[in-house]
């Protein structure tokens, strides 16, 4: 979802921006909403817990819709390290009227009390893992690896990433997580680094993380020779789908054997040549109906390292 053309990387949102958030996504869902039986709640000032318990009291016959933070990233409602964001504001608004199921887009923010606003804090690395969660030290050039920690940046542009002071070949925070977890491309170019396959490894190379404040983080791995047809993901479509139903990944150097998870499950795949796989988002209990949380989408192809799409993709509680 692109968010409005006013809204830059590393703005403080004011109100009006806000609200121009929600018209947009009020739009994505189908438009504003009409003259109806259900009466909006007042969900100002509630934490993200205690909003989604009231939208899902039977007996108001509403769900919840987009969830975004401040910044305009997605929240997932479901996870119980954003318990207590507060609400800033929603859309539709409180006491208007609308249709039963009509979903209440929210606006949220950190309480007072929790979790520190990371852009604050200087970031900190605890460890290097595949982008589907296996601890490791060793990657090759040009495959991706994810950087965990702490206090990154949601805005990926406010993250540096360098390997023996190269540039990162791509930098992105993890859509579910994206203050605690990147991912990033091991460059080509890293001097003394492997170039052509076969080449010996190059042990304590550098990575080294900057973000707009505090101290830089690091922490070393090894880089090994590149991996020729290294699978890439270029897009997934829709960006938001509900349960049951298929996306499509582009990318290339797919197989018929690749497998795709999505947050974590497997999906069962309709299809999948060198560049596109068709693949059903699976059902998850722990979303119910209407709720749009932000997913991570892995593909693995046998013989190669795990590739996670670097863009925005949710599933929808069907």
């Amino acid at each position: 979802m692109a968010l409005p053309s006013q809204v830059q990387p590393g703005d403080v949102m004011s109100s009006d921006l806000i609200n121009a958030i929600l018209d947009a996504l009020a739009q994505l869902q189908g438009g504003g909403p009409g003259g109806g039986t259900q009466t909006v709640p007042n969900l100002f000032g509630s934490l993200l817990s205690e909003a989604r318990a009231i939208l899902l009291q039977p007996g108001r016959q509403l769900t919840l819709g987009f969830t975004l933070d401040v910044a305009g990233a997605a929240v997932d409602p479901l996870a119980a390290a954003n318990a207590n964001l507060v609400v800033l504001n929603q859309s539709p608004p409180a006491q208007m009227r609308v249709a039963p199921g009509t979903p209440i887009n929210l606006v949220v923010s950190r309480a007072a009390g929790s979790v520190p606003n990371p852009g604050n804090q200087p970031p900190t690395i605890s460890r290097t893992e595949t982008v589907s969660g296996v601890a490791s030290t060793s990657f090759a050039v040009n495959t991706p690896l994810a950087i965990v920690g702490t206090n990154f940046s949601a805005t990926a542009a406010q993250n540096t990433v360098t390997f023996n002071n190269v540039p990162a070949a791509s930098v992105n925070p993890d859509p579910v997580d994206p203050t605690r977890r990147l991912l990033v491309v091991v460059p080509a170019g890293i001097p003394g680094a492997p170039a052509t396959g076969g080449a010996p490894p190059l042990a304590g190379v550098t990575i080294r993380i900057v973000t707009p404040n505090g101290t830089p983080a690091t922490t070393q791995i090894t880089v090994t020779a590149p991996v020729a047809a290294q699978p890439t993901i270029t897009n997934v479509t829709p960006a938001a789908q509900l349960e049951g139903n298929n996306i499509t990944i582009t990318g290339t150097n797919f197989t018929a054997a690749a497998q795709v998870r999505i947050r974590g499950t497997t999906a069962a795949i309709v299809s999948a040549n060198a560049t596109t796989i068709v693949a059903t988002v699976p059902n998850f209990p722990d979303i119910p109906q209407g709720p749009v949380v932000a997913a991570t989408v892995i593909v693995s192809v046998p013989g190669f390292s795990d590739i996670a799409y670097t863009g925005t993709f949710n599933v929808v509680g069907a």
